[in-house]
């Protein structure tokens, strides 16, 4: 007897992005947009974020849950004390949340870490696969940026180490990292997948002048979060070789230490000797970048050897078509190789940069750099990040555990 049969629903794999605003929010949104695009994925995707997620990051084309409590800004505190021990009671609490709402939903399959507290995410992981379902995760960078001085290196890598090789397989945005990661784990560790950054998407990009009439304004921007290993320091002792150049800095101080001691005295030397250096130590909305962006020449990305991730300000420069000048740290050297989109340098130094910034304006193929931007747009999409997240889930959901002693690392290079 024939029955007519239903046709199974979708798989759900849910993303964990507590972040409601900013560079992870922002990621998450472009690649699960990418994702639920795709017409052979077999995968529902949906957003688990904080309840006061800004309003572009929610979306039609995948269900958007709300339900993790949110952060509150560490200057709503009275003192570093009170901020420190808030945060110790607030992430038990939103990983808590997380799992009591992750109870209710038997039908997913696996869940996609975008965040995740070091101390906090190996037991997470495994509460989470103890209900069967898979773990990913995306490691933007190996190790924060920063964190407590009082936790030894040793004992924040261990926590790292520990909670990356209980995931059921890792996605990074660049070769480099992936094979940094690879080292840090040690053989046998998870399979690591290549998921490259995609340009950002933007609606708000203001018609420029041409490349030539752009580089002849001599406006350089540095853009993004201010700390010690996006060296913006270097870019301003580079600066004082730079006649006839003016600076702008646009960005939220994330080491207050380094600004006050280092950033705010080179500024007013530099003032002092009748250089331009516009700041805007703030938080730059994303209705204030179309502007920002079209009026300056390049943008200077002068990251020291400390920086091992992906650079999102590099894939916004693409964006905005900004040509760059670049040091080749983390993966700013994978992008800069490809496609010649500026000028890189390698060695940390004011001089180095200075000879890489005029040997930007020095080239007179304007057309051709124009034309590796558009190229590189072309190149970075997030559907080809897309196409290989699912491949990752795919591979573990289906119980393929691809060669770890090779360092299971699979790149976009074959795309």
């Amino acid at each position: 007897m024939n029955h007519d049969s239903h046709p199974e629903p979708p798989k759900s794999i849910c993303m964990f992005t507590p972040a409601a605003e900013g560079g992870h929010a922002r990621y998450a949104a472009e690649i699960l947009f990418a994702l639920s695009q795709q017409p052979d994925a077999g995968y529902r995707v949906e957003l688990v974020t904080a309840d006061n997620v800004e309003a572009q990051f929610r979306s039609t084309e995948y269900p958007v849950h709300a339900v993790l409590p949110p952060i509150r800004d560490r200057y709503a505190f009275k003192s570093s004390l009170h901020w420190a021990a808030s945060r110790f009671v607030y992430y038990p609490r939103r990983e808590y949340a997380f799992l009591k709402w992750l109870k209710t939903r038997p039908d997913i399959v696996g869940v996609h870490l975008q965040e995740w507290k070091p101390w906090l995410a190996a037991p997470m992981i495994r509460a989470i696969q103890k209900t069967g379902k898979k773990v990913y995760y995306t490691a933007h960078n190996i190790v924060p940026h920063r964190y407590p001085r009082w936790i030894p290196k040793w004992l924040m890598h261990n926590w790292i180490r520990r909670a990356c090789l209980r995931c059921d397989a890792l996605f990074v945005l660049s070769d480099q990292l992936a094979g940094k990661l690879a080292v840090f784990l040690g053989s046998p560790h998870p399979p690591i997948r290549v998921t490259p950054h995609g340009v950002w998407t933007v609606r708000d990009r203001i018609q420029g002048p041409s490349m030539q009439d752009r580089l002849a304004w001599k406006r350089l921007l540095f853009f993004g979060s201010i700390r010690r290993n996006k060296g913006l320091d270097l870019l301003l002792r580079a600066a004082e070789n730079l006649p006839g150049f003016a600076i702008t800095i646009a960005g939220a101080p994330d080491e207050p230490e380094y600004f006050q001691s280092e950033i705010l005295p080179r500024i007013q030397r530099l003032r002092d000797a009748g250089i331009q250096v516009d700041l805007l130590d703030r938080f730059v909305a994303d209705d204030e970048l179309g502007k920002l962006f079209a009026t300056h020449s390049a943008i200077v990305l002068p990251y020291t050897k400390g920086f091992v991730a992906q650079s999102g300000v590099a894939f916004m420069a693409l964006a905005y078509g900004l040509p760059m000048v670049a040091s080749d740290a983390g993966g700013l050297g994978d992008l800069m190789r490809e496609f010649k989109v500026g000028v890189t340098f390698h060695d940390p130094t004011p001089e180095h940069l200075t000879a890489a910034v005029n040997e930007l304006y020095a080239d007179g193929n304007h057309a051709d750099l124009a034309a590796q931007i558009l190229a590189a747009k072309q190149r970075y999409s997030w559907d080809v990040a897309a196409r290989e997240t699912i491949a990752g889930y795919s591979a573990a959901l289906n119980g393929r555990r691809e060669n770890a002693d090779a360092h299971a690392i699979q790149t976009h290079a074959a795309q």
